[in-house]
Parts: C-alpha cells; structure tokens; sequence
C-alpha cells in the first residue's frame, strides 16, 4: 500500500465518531498544512500503521524522518529538550512538595488525598526515563554510530529488520509493554493535572481533555502492541 493510502485510511478513521469531534472534514491538502508538508505528514503516519503490516511501506517512510533535516536537526532536538527540561521540572518539583509536607506533627496520608497515579507520577517517571535511554540505546545510539561514526552508505531496506530483530527478546518486549503503560497512566494524569493547573478553562476545555485522554490511552497502547506483535512474529530466513 502507497503512502497515499495509507493516508486516506488515517484521514477516513480520524473523521469517524469519536474522533469527528475534533477533526473537521479537511483535505489531504489541509491535512499536509498541519503537518508541516505532505512527507512529513506521511512519514508521521506511516512510521505508525505501515510499520506492522508493510515491511516495504516502514521502510521508505523510516527511511525518509531518518534522513529529513526538518526532522533530524529541527523536530528531534526539540523534543529531546523537552523531555530533558521535562523531567528535570518533574524532580525539582517532587523535591519542593516533599519539603512543604516535611512538617513533624502533621501526618500525610497520600491515599486519602490523592489517586495512585497522581501519589506515583516521581516512580512512573523514573521507570519511563529508564525506558527512554534503552530506546535511545536501541534505536537513535544505533542509528547515530551508522549514519555518522561508521558512514555506511543509505540503505533504506534495513530498517524493518532491525526493528523486529530489536522486540525478539521477552524482556525487552515486556519492559516496552510495562513502559507504555506506565506512559499512559503518566501522560492521563500529566495532562488532567497541567490544564487544571493553568486554569484552563473555556469552550474548548472539554474538548481538548477528551482529545488528551484518548491521546493518552491509544498512542502508547499502539506502540505496546507493536512491540508485542513483533515479538509473536519474528522474521524468519
């Protein structure tokens, strides 16, 4: 299946009930617009549901993110950064609330107060960073030392092997699948707790928290499927 397919299956699903609710009837052409162009667009989106069915379709869109510079020097450093400043905000903060509730003679009970996710997001944190440098270590460590310290030439077939190869072991696949657990219950609470702590609130409030909640459920859960199915369904020569 073309990237063009494949793009008018995402448009078709994201345009259906209970996504219509935020998507308006765009075209392909509008569509391109949000995304910065039409391959990144397409690269976004294929990297995402081509990757599971269509060897081939993964590794032309893989191939073009790893070697757009929008992608490589723009959108990566970006959100590297962001995930460093992220969690370097998310420990300064649990460090000051540990000391606001350091008082003797008053007892916190955090479970009369507050759900597990929000007591845990510090664990769940942690646990997500730990998963984060095995995935640097996995696939940007790895594609760095081929493309800038080793100077292999392009080849853009490779990347679909090395992917399923990756989820073969059961520990790896399990830690992946635990990981994007913990992700969703961290991004569930992250973006409940940050819109509430902006005081956002106006028409679109509802809206966009919905938008947030199935955002957090469904992208990681995806991604804990993948690494599942590629684990059940190894490449065999």
């Amino acid at each position: 299946m073309s990237l063009n397919n494949w793009f008018y299956v995402v448009e078709s699903l994201l345009k259906t009930h209970p996504y219509r609710i935020f998507v308006k009837k765009l075209t392909s052409n509008e569509f391109d617009k949000i995304f910065v162009g039409p391959k990144i667009c397409h690269g976004l989106i294929g990297s995402f549901f081509g990757h599971i069915f269509d060897p081939d379709f993964f590794n032309e869109a893989s191939h073009f993110m790893g070697y757009n510079p929008i992608v490589q020097f723009l959108m990566q450093p970006i959100l590297i950064i962001g995930v460093v400043v992220h969690f370097v905000m998310g420990f300064v903060l649990e460090i000051q609330n540990k000391k606001a509730r350091d008082v003797s003679y008053v007892k916190y009970k955090g479970s009369a107060n507050a759900p597990w996710v929000s007591r845990n997001m510090i664990y769940s944190g942690l646990v997500i960073l730990a998963f984060l440098a095995l995935h640097f270590y996995d696939f940007w460590v790895h594609e760095m030392a081929y493309k800038y310290v080793e100077a292999n030439p392009e080849d853009p077939t490779r990347y679909y092997h090395e992917t399923v190869e990756k989820f073969a072991p059961f520990w790896r696949t399990i830690l992946y699948v635990v990981s994007f657990v913990l992700l969703s219950l961290h991004l569930w609470h992250g973006f409940a707790s940050s819109f509430q702590s902006m005081g956002v609130n106006n028409k679109y409030t509802v809206g966009f928290t919905k938008f947030a909640k199935i955002f957090a459920v469904v992208v990681p859960l995806a991604f804990a499927f993948i690494a599942v199915y590629h684990h059940l369904n190894p490449i065999t020569h």
